[in-house]
């Protein structure tokens, strides 16, 4: 019987419960959300003023769409360039990946699995269960292929992936503005601009007025922007805390010793770059070493 208190030991029937780095993601994305509601909300005005209120309901209800098994498979086809595996890819996979479901007591046929056409040792999690791998993954030992799969299963238990997917979403809107707002400007600016220079001085002043007009709207619409400096480190923090949360996972599941194997791997095939202080600010994820550390500290 294994030992209950080991963290390497499976621990079955693990549940979807989001962590502290899927919780950091949705306040630090609710800037970018409240932007993009008053932008639907102006065209719902606009475009059905005696309901006003229906397209900022429909557009905050669309999120569900996104977890629809065809659109979830399109859209991660579209957005991270992944596809079905082939049968002998599938070969490869289907028994990890059964093994790793059984350690953690979830089905296998609630996730979808994808291969990147990619030469790096890599995998993602995205949607509501999409696991993709690497064709350089899909050649590592079974077990250390059993341990990558760990922890991306981890990703989708602790809902990385699921905030990940609604926060690019309900940003769309607001960025979107954004952008329309700064090709507005350099309209009216270059419009300004030829004024001037054939002596339009009444024309000019109206066209800076203008541009003036529209940055207030794109500050007033798009603040979240004016954010985005403090918001990246602190989307970034969230991010390494997810990857040590996965990590984590993994190594409950049993796989702690595997991963570590991985990440070696890892650093031999990437090197150990030195990176400035804003890189390892704005880094999506803990470096190999920090992670082969931690993973080492849960055996102890």
């Amino acid at each position: 019987m294994a030992n209950q208190m080991d963290p390497y030991s499976p621990r079955p029937a693990m549940r979807r419960r989001p962590d502290a780095s899927s919780s950091m993601s949705v306040l630090l994305g609710l800037p970018a959300f409240l932007c993009s509601l008053a932008v639907v909300a102006l065209a719902g005005s606009y475009i059905l003023p005696d309901i006003p209120w229906l397209i900022p309901v429909l557009w905050i209800s669309s999120g569900a769409v996104l977890f629809v098994p065809s659109v979830e498979t399109t859209v991660s086809r579209l957005m991270f360039r992944v596809r079905p595996p082939g049968p002998d890819e599938m070969n490869h996979l289907r028994q990890p990946w059964q093994s790793v479901c059984q350690a953690a007591g979830v089905a296998p046929g609630r996730f979808v699995l994808m291969v990147e056409d990619s030469h790096e040792l890599n995998a993602f999690a995205a949607g509501g269960r999409t696991v993709a791998v690497t064709q350089t993954s899909l050649r590592l030992p079974p077990k250390q292929l059993e341990a990558v799969l760990a922890h991306e299963l981890g990703h989708h238990l602790s809902g990385h992936p699921t905030v990940s997917i609604l926060s690019w979403w309900y940003a769309l809107p607001a960025r979107g503005a954004a952008f329309l707002a700064r090709i507005a400007v350099r309209f009216i600016l270059a419009v300004a601009d030829a004024f001037a220079r054939f002596g339009g001085g009444t024309g000019a002043l109206v066209a800076l007025l203008l541009s003036l007009v529209v940055l207030t709207m794109l500050a007033f619409v798009g603040f979240w922007l004016l954010l985005i400096p403090l918001t990246a480190p602190l989307l970034a923090w969230a991010s390494r805390i997810g990857e040590l949360r996965a990590d984590r996972t993994a190594a409950e599941l049993g796989y702690g010793p595997h991963l570590v194997e991985v990440l070696h791997r890892w650093i031999a095939a990437d090197g150990r770059r030195q990176e400035s202080v804003k890189a390892r600010m704005l880094a999506t994820h803990p470096s190999p070493t920090d992670r082969i550390h931690r993973l080492h500290g849960l055996r102890r």
